[in-house]
């Protein structure tokens, strides 16, 4: 009879596949449950339809489309950026807010599947790494912010899916196009417009020019069509600069209502209260977004002739939330590019990779995901998943979450140039194959 006798290494990797599989099967189940079944039984209205469909299209035709007289009124100010209104253009050819909300959802899943594809093939360029893949599809499938995305409808699904597609792009030298990609996204929900100078560093002068224009163009064209006086982000924007908004909603997570939310009453019903001093605070609020973009630039400035594009690229996607004037909780799957770069290095050298970095990246998922389900906080706290969801964001776990990403990111950039280079036959212009070694 054959005896075969496992050596402790064997037993370890049984285990450890053991471990994945587990992994992956409570994984699929929660994002199935969470962002099949939540998402298709709960129609909230999200960035879509906020932004559906547009003064324009009323102007225009003066009559109001089936669609458009289930749940909105006449429009006479509009949200967000103008890309987000030519997308929900075709809208209108649905004939139920259901049947919208369906496409919408069908069009995350699409996205967001394209989108983890491009940032698996920037991180492992040349590498069949199944292990890799499955580790950070479970990542991506119990992070909290995309589910909420998912389920809300939201457009940052849309922004990330097109601010990656411009690092692929930029990988690939087709600075057009990457300067194409960036500039629509930045039309969206603005936010990506913390690229444009990143381009201009880096020297990628097409792509800044490039995005600069279609920026450009897409503001001239809402101004004559919408009126960026009709722009409820504007007025919004116009009240956080002039100390208008006294309110601190638990929801946001941008560094500065960090600060003022540190100066409110708390009460878990209450979901924005009101800040105790905002003519003290509003003005430090916004001296802590200035310096932390001029840290950040600072860096890259100096750091200029590196080219860890997907690195950098993480980092600002970062950044740009958290000096944002709001951020929601469901902004941070901005952050998944980060936690993929920085657990992807993790895989790639398990023993290399300074301890300080593994605690960085742990607690920022930890802190940014909210990985133990609401059920579980449900049944031992009694309270319903909205209300402990808002004591969390209370406390600003995501923001911090976002902070640490942060860090992690600037400690990897630091490990990466400190490496030799990658043999010459590898390109040493692609961050993914200097992670790979």
């Amino acid at each position: 009879m054959l005896t075969i006798r496992r050596t402790g290494a064997d037993r370890k990797e049984m285990a450890r596949n053991v471990l994945v599989g587990v992994l992956v099967v409570y994984s699929v189940a929660h994002f199935f449950y969470s962002g099949v079944l939540l998402a298709n039984s709960r129609f909230l209205g999200g960035d879509f339809l906020s932004a559906f469909p547009g003064p324009l299209m009323f102007r225009a035709t003066q009559r109001w489309p089936s669609l458009a007289r289930d749940w909105i009124v006449p429009a006479v100010v509009w949200n967000y950026g103008p890309v987000l209104h030519l997308v929900t253009f075709p809208f209108i050819l649905a004939q139920t807010k259901t049947q919208a909300l369906h496409i919408i959802w069908m069009m995350d899943f699409v996205l967001l599947s394209a989108t983890f594809a491009m940032w698996m093939k920037l991180l492992f360029p040349d590498h069949r790494r199944p292990l890799a893949y499955l580790i950070l599809a479970c990542i991506w499938l119990n992070y909290f912010p995309l589910l909420e995305a998912i389920v809300g409808r939201e457009s940052e699904i849309l922004e990330l899916f097109l601010v990656t597609w411009g690092v692929v792009a930029m990988q690939s030298r087709r600075e057009v196009m990457a300067g194409l990609s960036f500039g629509v996204a930045a039309m969206i929900k603005f936010l990506p417009l913390i690229f444009l100078p990143y381009l201009l560093i880096k020297r990628y002068y097409r792509a800044f020019w490039t995005s600069a224009i279609t920026v450009i163009a897409f503001a001239g064209v809402a101004q004559w069509l919408l009126g960026f006086e009709h722009s409820v982000t504007f007025m919004i924007l116009s009240d956080h600069v002039h100390g208008r908004l006294v309110e601190a909603p638990y929801a946001n997570q941008a560094l500065s209502d960090v600060l003022y939310k540190m100066f409110t009453v708390f009460n878990m019903y209450q979901p924005h209260p009101n800040t105790l001093y905002p003519s003290v605070l509003r003005p430090l609020g916004r001296a802590i977004q200035m310096m932390v973009l001029a840290a950040v630039g600072r860096f890259l400035l100096r750091w200029r002739s590196c080219q860890f594009l997907e690195l950098e690229c993480a980092l600002l996607l970062v950044v740009m939330v958290l000096v944002a004037p709001h951020a929601h909780t469901y902004y941070f799957v901005f952050a998944l590019p980060a936690l993929s770069v920085g657990f992807a290095y993790w895989m790639h050298h398990p023993k290399g990779i300074p301890r300080v970095v593994k605690v960085l990246l742990t607690v920022a998922l930890v802190l940014s995901g909210f990985l133990v389900p609401m059920k579980v906080f449900e049944f031992v706290t009694g309270l319903p998943g909205v209300i402990v969801a808002r004591v969390l964001q209370m406390y600003s776990l995501p923001a911090f979450g976002g902070v640490f990403a942060v860090l992690a990111m600037v400690e990897l950039h630091r490990i990466v140039r400190s490496q030799p280079p990658p043999l010459k036959a590898v390109p040493v212009t692609q961050a993914g194959i200097a992670l790979a070694g």
